[in-house]
């Protein structure tokens, strides 16, 4: 992490300078352009700025979603926000659309002070520095619904694995042997977890899952319709009996798919989701999927937020909670028992 002596080094000024411009005291314009310019360079936090944010409230937190407009994430807002009203503090909605460069400007916000902590909904293996970056300035930060790997963060996420183990062990006791899947988000702890779970239930029932069953869908409806027309355009010898989706929103596309092919669900191919959207249990639709607590990853993470924003000076245990998810069997898949 940059210093003052380094800020000085790169604009080739004194310490004394730079520590002007800190505290907004005379300097030139000359140099003080050099220094902002190296403060920006370099990414420095001023201490000032994280002094600021060990001792003064300002009663906002900040949440950062990766797409608003996923259904997913309002279950996961309300739990958050809940908590933090009763609290007696704000919450600001960032949305990053999981788009390079996004995260790394709510970055820049949070720095410049104003909010006491964050909860961060949309942490991706690419965000891993900038998120250390901020921890080093010791803000409050709580990961929720994903998590990521290596990082000593606080967490509140669901057993993304398990539950992908416990989707597809219920198609292979239905019987299915040649079972396709769509996954989501690359660099995606959840997506990945989910696949795992997916491949070692295959595993575990010594069932192959070929190359081309494996389709990758981005949590994107129609990249998972198209991937499962192709699925499903196979030769009959070739094509698998089922779908398991990594995500509902993905297997809505799934459905369609199969619709459009005039065929039939579950005679001709069975389909699985993950989420539980409110969605998936209307009477047209009755898909068969993997109930996450939304709503109580949000309480619980705003819990655990405040509680480090009302002990920043004291040192606490980094927590990780898993939350278990459960297998919703609706009609999507012709296996009435799990």
């Amino acid at each position: 992490m940059a210093t003052i002596k380094d800020i000085a080094k790169k604009a080739g000024v004194s310490v004394a300078t730079v520590s002007y411009v800190l505290n907004d005291r005379p300097v030139s314009e000359e140099r003080k352009t050099k220094v902002l310019k190296a403060i920006e360079e370099l990414n420095y936090v001023p201490n000032e700025v994280a002094r600021r944010l060990r001792v003064k409230k300002n009663n906002t937190i900040a949440m950062v979603l990766p797409d608003i407009m996923n259904p997913f994430y309002p279950d996961l807002a309300k739990g958050c926000q809940d908590v933090a009203r009763e609290n007696g503090y704000t919450l600001l909605l960032f949305n990053t659309e999981d788009k390079q460069g996004q995260f790394a400007g709510i970055m820049d916000q949070v720095r410049k002070g104003g909010i006491d902590g964050m909860i961060l909904a949309n942490a991706l293996e690419k965000d891993i520095e900038q998120v250390k970056k901020l921890m080093d300035t010791s803000f409050p930060i709580v990961l929720a619904h994903r998590g990521i790997e290596g990082l000593e963060v606080d967490s509140v996420t669901a057993d993304n694995f398990s539950g992908g183990y416990m989707a597809a062990k219920h198609l292979i006791t239905g019987g299915h042997v040649k079972i396709a899947f769509i996954e989501g988000l690359r660099g995606s702890a959840v997506s990945a977890d989910r696949k795992k779970g997916f491949l070692k239930a295959m595993e575990d029932a010594n069932l192959e899952v070929k190359p081309e069953w494996i389709v990758w869908g981005n949590t994107e409806y129609q990249k998972s319709y198209e991937g499962a027309k192709r699925l499903l355009e196979l030769p009959a010898d070739e094509r698998p009996t089922a779908i398991f989706s990594s995500s509902d929103f993905m297997a809505l596309g799934v459905i369609d798919a199969v619709k459009d092919l005039n065929l039939s669900i579950p005679g001709d191919i069975a389909v699985v989701g993950f989420d539980d959207l409110f969605i998936t249990s209307f009477r047209f639709v009755q898909l068969t999927t993997v109930h996450i607590p939304r709503y109580e990853i949000g309480r619980r993470a705003m819990e655990r937020l405040i509680e480090k924003i009302n002990q920043k000076d004291k040192k606490d245990d980094i927590q990780n909670v898993v939350l278990s998810p459960k297998l919703m069997i609706r009609q999507t898949c012709g296996v009435e028992k799990g």
